[in-house]
């Protein structure tokens, strides 16, 4: 048979068992030095080797040696011979072009007055210096042997360093695999690296955990190389490939592996042993083989290697285990959204076009858990599923949707009539042998109408649409392709909004002047933000701000706002006008310290005036989110900005709070002012008044929104009002004409 692991020393290395011989490079220039060495090494021995000495006459011929011979131990070295500093200058090519820093190097001198540069010895790692006179026979081999035995130490210590950084690196290899089969495979391709055999095989075997399996029949589930064709065979086969001798000697290597659940390390072969029953009732057993006997260090990295092994088990049969998880709804006792999604993924797009996604929706589910208990209602869920697969025995694909919603993908040519659907939801569900009668709402939904859409898209169309036919009471409902272009629309304005933040591109602030009514001289303005996209179109803040604060990107936007509008700021007063310019913040920012810190930089830089800056928010906001909004409020006071409440009126409960609110100025909703010049005028005039007085008492500046005429200017003045807004005066604008407008309406000192 082919064997599987075949050593070979690596370049450069010696390991003991590979080689016959220690090498040793005598290089001296006097031939009667040379055959006196030669004499006094010929019957040394050391670990059972014999030295091979090989000589060369001058620096530049044992550099040529060096060159072939990479696994030279010592270096005998007459420091003098064609010049003085040859031998330096071959320690140099040794050191640092050749790259060998495990070789031992002995120098040696027939000239007692000369001695090697401290320096030089230190920089170059000599073993020793000596003079030729003071060595005899015995301290030569003497000298020798040590050397040997330093070289041997050293180079196990480099094949230690070595083996454990090919384990770490394999270790790496194994941990990105992402189930156990890939992950046992490449087990067999890291091994052989471990151990440098590059081009070698193995088998892995997966045991059952009730151990009752004969270990003939073990299925293999991995093998490489010259084993690949064994993959779902049974372990007899890879007995038949063996001698009877060795076959026996296996056999019996593997039996106690599996009763002691331990390593069986062996000379000539192993078999590890990997137990992950606790996580997927799965056992592993590895057959290693090898023809050359294994040395100490061989198995050594091996039995390290197995621990890392081990582990890796552990951690996939762990991802598999999770990886169900996720994919098992534990209530409906089946696969669940995300198994169904991924399934679907997993096809063509003309296979999925021929298919249609069908929702059973169970209504009123949640009421009936809340009354009768979490059992019953699962109980209910299941006899949906029983059903289901009772009825339409044809569905292709059938998961749970969500806690009261059961999917089933129908092949478009066994998709049921409307008529049978009908059928269906007529049908009483059984639940411990009660028949019950529950509503079931279903939404139909052809991924032939969808092809551009992606999965993940269209259980977002599904939800969506789900959620209108139960908003409509409606029983069956066939998507339409207004929902899709709804979700289209949105998915583009996200994917646009994305990238126009990211590059801050296409936002600007429209302007609309505040003014007092009794002159018309503006006191201030507020900052509208606007989006232009890239093909030129405005985006309505209506469309993009609440996409922005569901998708997470409501902070940016609102950092945005707060620089554009310092920026505007600052633009006024370089031209001369000193107004304050308000902004609204989406409604998570506003508590934000992101929001404060920022506000807080711009005025200790002194980028912007605290007077200048205005906060807006909603009344909603600030009555529903009071304890939490105000101290962030107070402090926005403190450092001198202004706080603005927007809509005010809309929550009539919010009068009572009032006491507790903390702002500078309320701005009356635009809906009492239209109502003004309306049939309900005389309650609207009361609102007024009431706010009016409200705002008095607790020392409120009040600005009205949404003045459209004279009639309703002249009402508001009438009781007390003097600051307002609306298109009367100056519909949003940007900044070049908000300064010419400006031009025109402001009067007396800037």
């Amino acid at each position: 048979m082919n064997e599987l692991f075949e050593f070979s020393a690596s370049p450069g290395t010696s390991v003991e068992g590979t080689t016959e011989t220690w090498k040793v490079l005598s290089v001296e220039d006097d031939q009667s030095y040379q055959d006196v060495i030669a004499l006094a090494l010929a019957n040394f021995t050391f670990m059972g080797k014999k030295i091979e000495l090989i000589k060369a006459n001058s620096a530049a011929q044992a550099a040529t040696v060096l060159s072939r011979h990479r696994d030279i131990s010592l270096i005998l070295l007459d420091i003098i011979m064609e010049t003085d500093d040859a031998g330096f200058y071959l320690i140099d090519t040794v050191r640092n072009i050749l790259g060998d820093s495990l070789v031992r190097i002995v120098l040696l001198t027939g000239q007692p007055g000369i001695n090697p540069r401290q320096k030089a010895v230190q920089d170059y790692d000599i073993a020793e210096y000596w003079n030729k006179a003071d060595l005899d026979a015995e301290k030569l081999t003497s000298i020798v042997m040590s050397n040997l035995r330093t070289w041997q130490m050293s180079h196990e210590l480099y094949a230690a360093r070595r083996g454990l950084q090919m384990i770490v690196d394999a270790s790496r290899a194994l941990t990105a695999k992402q189930d156990v089969d890939a992950f046992a495979q490449t087990v067999l391709e890291e091994i052989a690296q471990v151990i440098s055999v590059p081009n070698s095989g193995g088998i892995i075997c997966a045991l059952t955990s009730d151990g009752e399996q004969p270990y003939t029949d073990i299925p293999i589930v991995a093998a490489s190389q010259h084993f690949r064709p064994l993959i779902n065979t049974e372990l007899a086969h890879v007995f038949s490939l063996y001698p009877t001798i060795v076959r026996d000697t296996i056999k019996e290597a593997i039996a106690t592996c599996i009763d002691t659940k331990q390593h069986v390390f062996d000379k000539n072969f192993s078999v590890l042993f990997f137990d992950t029953s606790q996580f997927d009732d799965r056992k592993y057993l590895m057959l290693i083989d090898s023809p050359n006997s294994l040395d100490d260090s061989h198995v050594s990295l091996l039995q390290v290697f197995a621990e890392n092994i081990s582990s890796g088990f552990v951690n996939q049969a762990l991802m598999d285990r999770l990886s169900q998880l996720a994919y098992l709804d534990m209530d409906f006792n089946l696969q669940n959204r995300n198994w169904l999604i991924r399934e679907l993924n997993q096809l063509n797009v003309a296979q999925r076009n021929a298919c249609s996604l069908l929702l059973f929706r169970l209504q009123n589910l949640d009421a009936t858990e809340m009354m009768v208990g979490h059992h019953y209602a699962n109980d209910i869920r299941k006899a949906l599923v029983v059903s289901l697969k009772a009825q339409f025995p044809t569905g292709t694909l059938i998961a749970s949707w969500d806690e009261d919603t059961v999917a089933v993908v129908f092949s478009r040519t066994k998709l049921p009539k409307i008529y049978e659907i009908e059928q269906f939801r007529a049908l009483p569900l059984h639940v411990d042998t009660v028949e019950i009668q529950q509503q079931v709402q279903v939404g139909i939904l052809h991924f032939s109408d969808i092809p551009s859409l992606s999965i993940n898209q269209v259980a977002i169309v599904a939800n969506l649409a789900l959620n209108k036919a139960k908003f409509r009471n409606l029983h069956v409902l066939e998507f339409d392709t207004h929902m899709l272009d709804t979700l289209a629309q949105r998915m583009n304005i996200l994917s646009e909004l994305k990238t126009a933040i990211s590059e801050q591109q296409g936002f600007y602030l429209a302007l609309q002047p505040k003014v007092d009514m009794q002159n018309g001289q503006p006191v201030g303005f507020e900052a509208l933000l606007r989006w232009q996209k890239p093909d030129g179109t405005l985006c309505p803040p209506c469309d993009f701000i609440p996409i922005a604060e569901a998708s997470g990107m409501s902070l940016e936007l609102s950092e945005l706002v707060l620089h554009m509008t310092v920026q505007i700021i600052r633009q006024f007063q370089n031209a001369g006008y000193s107004l304050p310019v308000s902004f609204n913040l989406a409604y998570n920012d506003v508590s934000h310290p992101a929001i404060y810190q920022a506000i807080e930089s711009f005025i200790k830089t002194g980028q912007v005036k605290p007077s200048m800056l205005e906060i807006e928010i909603t009344e909603s906001q600030a009555t529903q989110d009071y304890q939490l909004l105000n101290p962030v409020l107070s402090k926005l006071i403190k450092l001198g900005v202004n706080v603005s409440i927007d809509d005010f009126g809309t929550g009539y409960s919010s009068l009572s709070q009032l006491t507790n609110l903390v702002a500078t100025t309320i701005k009356v909703d635009r809906q009492f002012v239209h109502d003004l010049t309306s049939p309900n005028r005389e309650n609207a005039l009361h609102v007024i008044q009431m706010i009016a007085r409200v705002a008095h008492r607790f020392n409120f500046d009040v600005i009205a929104e949404g003045i459209e005429s004279k009639e309703q200017e002249r009402l508001l003045l009438e009781n007390d009002f003097k600051f307002a807004q609306g298109f009367l005066y100056a519909k949003p604008m940007p900044l070049a004409d908000a300064l010419d407008w400006l031009t025109d309406h402001h009067r007396g000192p800037k």
